[in-house]
Parts: structure tokens; C-alpha cells; sequence
């Protein structure tokens, strides 16, 4: 049995000093039928704020690449990190769920992008044939933090209790399951 994910976390002792320790991470489920678009951009820049740094996505290019998919990866190209092994909430057949995904960094601007050409949002079963993205994955110190599964209606978030306790005040609406989707 695998012991459970720590998160460093600053809290204060008894005598008001600042001591460091390890909360352990949660796993958390949200569904899309309970998120608006607006929520989950929202859940992004909240993951942000809480140290997510990089994001990976899947694109599905169908029958072929159309300019728009050519230009909205070169708008992401300067923010582009080399390759690396990433959790993500999908793995081929006999296959493992860890393996290298390419990166982009996560700031205000990559938000953007995101936002600018995602018009249906990430947390929706909708897709854009011209630009069609699904599958976003979110990491913290390169954990996995927030992903979404497109094709399964959710998504999962790896987050400390402290801060499902902060992200419940934005009204986010988390479940303890969602079909399809485990961590």
C-alpha cells in the first residue's frame, strides 16, 4: 500500500510561530453536469493561485490538423516546457497512467489562451471540430493537482483538506464519486 501524498503546508503553533508540516493530499471528484463553464475556469485560476504551475492537454485532430489547432499551439509555443512523466487520469490498455506528456506553463496568460480558444470551456462534453481539445491536467511541483476526463463527464482534484475547506467557500461543487473516473 502506497502511504498517502504530503503537501508542505505553513501553519502557525500555539505560540503563534510559523512551523512547517505535511498535510496529507485528498482526492476529490466534481461532475460536469454540476459545473458551468465559468466554474471551471474559475477552479483553474483558483489551482493557479495555489501553486499549479503546469498543464498538459490532448488534441484531437480529425481528419486533419485545421489552422486554428496550428495556431492556437503556436500561441502556447513560448510557454512550452520540455516533455516529462505526468499522472493523468486515462492509460491505454495493459498501460500505465504515468508517462511523458508534453507541458506548457500555467499563468494568467496561458489562462487566457486557454479561455480564448476553449470556447466550450474544459469542464464540458462539448467539442469545437475545428479546435477540438479535451483532457486537461493540471500539476503542482509536477503532481497532479486537477484533471478533467472529457469523454467521462468529470474530473478529479489532489488537494489538502485546508484547502477543499477554501475551495468549497467559492460554492465549487465536489462529490466523493463520479462514474468512470478513480485516482
Amino acid at each position: 500500500m502506497r502511504p498517502p501524498a504530503l503537501r508542505p503546508q505553513l501553519k502557525r503553533d500555539p505560540l503563534g510561530r510559523w512551523r512547517l508540516t505535511s498535510m496529507p493530499l485528498i482526492t476529490r471528484f466534481f461532475s460536469f453536469d454540476d459545473v458551468t463553464p465559468a466554474q471551471g475556469w474559475d477552479l483553474l485560476a483558483w489551482c493557479r493561485s495555489r501553486g499549479a504551475s503546469e498543464f498538459t492537454l490532448a488534441a484531437l485532430v480529425a481528419p486533419k490538423e485545421s489552422q486554428r489547432m496550428k495556431d492556437f499551439f503556436a500561441v502556447l509555443d513560448p510557454y512550452e516546457r520540455p516533455r516529462a512523466s505526468r499522472r493523468l487520469l486515462s492509460a491505454p490498455v495493459g498501460g500505465s497512467f504515468t508517462r511523458d506528456v508534453p507541458l506548457w506553463q500555467l499563468t494568467p496568460e496561458t489562462q487566457e489562451l486557454l479561455r480564448a480558444g476553449w470556447s466550450t470551456g474544459f469542464a464540458s462534453r462539448q467539442y469545437d471540430e475545428d479546435l477540438w481539445l479535451e483532457d486537461l491536467a493540471v500539476y503542482r511541483d509536477g503532481e497532479f493537482m486537477m484533471g478533467v476526463l472529457s469523454h467521462e463527464n468529470g474530473g478529479v482534484l489532489r488537494i489538502t483538506e485546508l484547502e477543499l475547506t477554501d475551495l468549497r467557500r467559492t460554492e465549487f461543487p465536489d462529490r466523493d464519486s463520479v462514474p468512470w473516473l478513480g485516482f
